[in-house]
């Protein structure tokens, strides 16, 4: 069921109502009790904080940063800070260059069977009314016509609306989320660029499971929030990355999740589900990532950006590489020169 791996953030991570990428930080108004109950689990997570990280081995020295996929203003001023780098990395590696994002669209173009469901009946009437109701009300408030998405199979329909319509309105205006910066500043100091994800490994991951079970999971995860009342998270977990707490953003995340679920077999399935999102989404990906890392950051100073949630954990990044003998140390954002 690795079509939830995506749907699941859209469910938790996301709301119908956000108007505002940045605010308002719901994490405040939670009780203390529960913040620091969250913060402690937090707290637990090898690399557990920072977002800038120094990687050595051998004497050859990298970078590792953790990126948010969709534009923020802070984002120029840590562009600002890896240029300033010491060493200057020799290559950069992202989770899909530029290049390898333009082939995955381009896959999806030529091989309509692979996102569109060709034949029988469309997911208005695979949902029926009330189900579809639900998705059309998430289409409108990222200004996407229903009838497009009507033919998308399940997990395409999860990867478009994964973004809160907050996010879909920064993508719309063409302000570029860290990642694309980074990539635009090799290009101008013409630095390659690598990925660390393929198109045939996104597929697997996405759309590998049959229409019918994708149906089933959609039908499951879209009757868990109906009533369309999920607050805006948004806000709190930007604030959350911008404060470098990025396991935080994890265990925020999931239990939020969980307050959406009442039934104990629901709430079982979806820990479930939460676990097998984690292990496709994040920790398989890790160790593919560190197995080409851990040989790359022998050989020459380079700079890593990936997602932020990828760094932290006992399978993250970072813990990874140091079990492959890497010394790794946190650097502060706003620091001088010659870090």
């Amino acid at each position: 069921m690795r079509f939830l791996t995506t749907l699941l953030f859209l469910l938790s991570f996301s709301s119908i109502a956000s108007a505002n990428c940045t605010g308002p930080n719901v994490y405040s108004s939670l009780a203390e009790s529960e913040r620091q109950a969250l913060e402690t689990k937090a707290a637990e997570a090898p690399f557990s904080q920072g977002l800038l990280w120094r990687a050595e081995k051998n004497g050859v020295v990298s970078h590792l940063v953790g990126t948010f996929h969709v534009h923020l203003p802070e984002h120029a001023a840590m562009v600002t800070r890896l240029e300033e780098l010491t060493p200057q990395p020799e290559k950069v590696f992202l989770e899909l260059t530029d290049e390898d994002q333009l082939d995955f669209q381009r896959h999806l173009t030529q091989n309509p069977d692979s996102y569109l469901i060709q034949t029988g009946p469309s997911l208005i009437d695979r949902l029926g009314p009330e189900l579809w109701d639900h998705v059309v009300v998430q289409l409108q408030e990222r200004g996407m016509p229903p009838f497009l998405a009507a033919r998308y199979q399940p997990w395409f329909l999860g990867m478009t609306l994964m973004l809160p319509p907050c996010a879909y309105e920064v993508v719309k205006s063409g302000k570029k989320g860290l990642d694309q910066q980074i990539a635009a500043m090799a290009k101008a100091n013409n630095l390659p660029t690598q990925s660390l994800d393929s198109i045939d490994g996104l597929l697997t991951m996405l759309a590998s499971d049959p229409l019918e079970e994708q149906m089933e999971d959609l039908r499951w995860s879209l009757s868990l929030n109906t009533d369309l009342a999920a607050p805006d998270l948004m806000g709190a977990m930007v604030a959350m990355y911008l404060d470098e707490t990025i396991q935080l953003i994890w265990e925020f995340g999931s239990a939020e999740t969980f307050k959406n679920v009442g039934d104990n077999k629901d709430k079982a399935r979806l820990a479930q589900l939460l676990k097998q999102a984690e292990d496709d989404l994040i920790v398989t990906r890790n160790t593919a990532w560190t197995e080409v890392l851990t040989k790359e950051l022998s050989k020459a100073p380079a700079l890593v950006a990936v997602g932020a949630l990828h760094l932290p954990g006992e399978s993250g990044v970072l813990a990874q590489l140091q079990d492959a003998g890497f010394t790794l140390t946190r650097l502060p954002l706003d620091a001088p020169k010659n870090n």
